[in-house]
């Protein structure tokens, strides 16, 4: 680990301290560059299978017949059965490394209509098992950390420099893993931008939840896709921006819901 100097009661003290990783990723599709990704160099195969997943350039791993990533020297190869044309309008994201989409719009994906319900009390060990789970959060703070999870456990846990990455992570962990997405939970320590919801709705998450805040964009567009969106989770409380039907209330709690 490098050495930082402290700053505490007018003194200087030497010590350990990580500091994340950060470098950059360049996709290669079928000998065609994609895109060029900053982000922390782990579970880069599980990066680029979501990533393509996202984009809408894979379907599953049939789609696939090799992926090798170098992350020495920054580099991931994949070949596909088909062929591939790279797609020529690329979008800046608000992710924290700059993160790159190829689409905006949340209006390809259709609606969660699941009839899902979470009972509210569950949403603060699962946000209490990710921050545990979070190993480099641990070590540097600087990081973003997502997991997939049901009502009891986290099924995926995935950490980066950008929060859009750790969800590219996940989807790709679960296609590796066969892990169903749908109709599960989704965490973040990030915040929620209307590009993370639609990572979300791509694999069919009716619960998005944040320890921070989400955006405008996001809040309407997860009352449009049916996708129940909480921010703010801290201590026994969340604010709950969308869909607040899907939640089980108690006998005890009190409840006063306006329409959207």
């Amino acid at each position: 680990m490098p050495i930082i100097y402290r700053y505490r009661s007018k003194e200087f003290t030497p010590e350990e301290s990580g500091v994340v990783r950060e470098h950059p990723l360049t996709i290669v599709v079928n000998g065609r560059e994609l895109a060029t990704i900053m982000t922390t160099p782990v579970k880069l195969d599980c990066l680029v299978l979501g990533f393509l997943s996202f984009e809408g350039i894979i379907r599953s791993l049939e789609d696939i017949t090799s992926l090798e990533v170098n992350p020495e020297e920054g580099l991931a190869e994949v070949r596909l059965r088909g062929t591939f044309t790279p797609p020529k309008r690329q979008i800046y994201t608000s992710g924290c490394s700059g993160g790159v989409t190829f689409s905006n719009t949340l209006l390809d994906h259709a609606p969660v209509l699941l009839e899902r319900m979470l009972d509210p009390d569950k949403v603060f060990p699962l946000m209490r098992l990710l921050y545990e789970a979070a190993t480099l959060y641990q070590q540097t703070r600087g990081i973003h950390a997502a997991a997939l999870a049901d009502d009891e456990k986290l099924l995926i846990v995935a950490e980066d420099v950008g929060r859009h990455n750790a969800l590219d992570k996940i989807r790709g962990e679960a296609m590796l893993r066969d892990i169903e997405t749908t109709g599960r939970i989704l965490l973040s320590t990030g915040r929620i931008s209307s590009e993370m919801l639609r990572k979300g709705a791509h694999m069919g998450i009716p619960f998005i939840i944040s320890r921070t805040s989400p955006t405008s964009l996001s809040v309407e567009g997860a009352k449009r896709l049916g996708i129940t969106l909480m921010g703010y989770v801290r201590g026994d409380g969340f604010n709950l921006y969308s869909h607040p039907e899907r939640m089980m209330y108690s006998r005890h709690a009190r409840v006063t819901v306006q329409p959207d």
